[in-house]
């Protein structure tokens, strides 16, 4: 019976691709193909990245079950459960701390932190880099509540560019006003005001907010809202 890393190496060879070829579609480097093809490295985690540069069923990769071909690997997207970080292949994945935010007990202002020590997110490094994350400045946070709604959803996971706190027109910031935090789009106005705005189309419930120049110094930018992740 043929093993996990002879179908890896009896793929890449049918399609006539090396190892650096097969590291670039799975967004992998190449010593991490090599380790697949020797039995060193053993684990499954990048089935369906592989899968995906293989052109093959993932199921037929990993457990040699199933046809070789005619599966839409492009569309597998298995959620991965794991209680520690080495679990993950760092070459596959982007871990994601969150943001501890809290109202300060002295001035009203809010204070955040990024929280390490707790269990970080895990991204697709693809993905991360497709969408423009940089896990140096990164950390999530959840959205509460329908204002910007269709987009962003009650629940949804938000990864927040916490480096990038200038204003850039029309983008979509977490940010603080009054000691409240909030998730919403900003709009630079002339003169130097700003507008506050939720995607929600329902006005009256989700009016827009003016700050006045001479007030913008008291709305905190946390950071700009660069990805959404959340049920369908």
């Amino acid at each position: 019976m043929s093993t996990f890393s002879y179908r890896v190496r009896q793929r890449r060879q049918e399609l006539g691709l090396t190892q650096g070829e097969v590291a670039k579609r799975a967004g992998v480097a190449q010593p991490t193909i090599a380790l697949f093809e020797s039995g060193r490295n053993k684990s499954t985690n990048a089935v369906v990245a592989l899968a995906e540069a293989l052109q093959c069923n993932p199921l037929w990769l990993e457990q040699g079950k199933g046809p070789m071909t005619g599966i839409n690997t492009t569309s597998l997207r298995p959620i991965q459960v794991w209680d520690n970080e080495d679990e993950l292949d760092p070459d596959i994945y982007v871990f994601i701390p969150s943001l501890d935010i809290k109202l300060s007990a002295g001035s009203g202002n809010i204070v955040w932190e990024v929280d390490f020590k707790g269990q970080q997110q895990a991204f697709r490094r693809k993905w991360a880099e497709r969408v423009g994350i940089d896990p140096k400045c990164a950390a999530t946070m959840v959205a509460d509540g329908n204002s910007m709604e269709p987009r962003i959803l009650d629940g949804d996971s938000l990864v927040v560019d916490y480096c990038q706190t200038q204003v850039s027109e029309g983008k979509v910031y977490a940010l603080a006003i009054e000691g409240e935090v909030f998730v919403k789009r900003i709009h630079k106005e002339i003169g130097g005001s700003l507008r506050i705005s939720s995607d929600n189309v329902d006005k009256n419930k989700y009016p827009d907010k003016f700050i006045p120049a001479e007030l913008t110094d008291q709305v905190q930018i946390i950071g700009r809202v660069i990805a959404v992740s959340g049920g369908i």
